[in-house]
């Protein structure tokens, strides 16, 4: 008798991880934050207060600028970018232009936003940063935004045929958006202790560019 069929240790093979359609994720996933990336769907873990504030502050700044500018719309994380039955993120930010509102649903985008904004949370560092990021490339998201809370570093990109090329921050610290018309942002103001007021940022923003004052 063959004994080590009794005892060993045999591996299992490996199971396929269940697909889900856009409609499946709708009806499974209501309050909490999720995507729905290649028909898997990921689930957010609860976000930090760090987290949440950064989130808060950048989006404000971002509500007010382009409501004032009537650019379109700024919008939060619940809202997901429908990008293919079984593609459908909920970046953190997004902005989506005035031109392009008729693409908007109840609780989603009908493709691409503009911009797409993430703040990596614990664990969802390689979500952002590879899955993602090769997502919003492939289905022509024009801009994508990676700030990383806790290496305090943001990565701005422009999307150029499918492929992502850098947008450059000056020697003053100043990224400028090229989806955003006329919007600038000094990166320090997002890893700052104490953020500064969101109005007086603003203000700021709408005077104009730094280089031309």
């Amino acid at each position: 008798m063959n004994t080590a069929l009794l005892t060993q240790t045999l591996p299992r093979s490996a199971q396929a991880p269940e697909r889900f359609t856009y409609s499946e994720f709708c009806s499974r996933i209501h309050e909490q934050k999720a995507d729905l990336i290649h028909g898997e769907i990921f689930m957010a873990s609860p976000a930090t207060i760090k987290h949440e504030d950064s989130v808060d502050f950048l989006g404000a700044v971002l509500r007010v600028y382009v409501k004032r500018k009537k650019l379109g719309i700024v919008v939060g994380s619940r809202v997901a970018m429908k990008l293919s039955e079984e593609d459908a993120p909920e970046p953190d930010l997004i902005f989506v232009r005035q031109e392009r509102m008729s693409l908007l649903g109840n609780t989603e985008i009908f493709g691409p936003a503009d911009v797409a904004i993430e703040m990596i949370s614990p664990g969802s560092r390689r979500l952002d940063a590879v899955e993602k990021k090769e997502l919003y490339a492939a289905f022509g998201v024009p801009e994508y935004w990676l700030i990383d809370l806790q290496r305090q570093e943001a990565h701005f990109w422009r999307n150029e045929g499918g492929e992502w090329k850098d947008l450059p921050i000056d020697e003053h610290g100043i990224f400028r958006s090229s989806a955003i018309s006329g919007f600038w942002l000094r990166v320090d103001w997002l890893f700052a202790a104490e953020q500064p007021d969101e109005f007086e940022i603003v203000q700021m923003i709408l005077a104009g560019d730094p280089k031309d004052l």
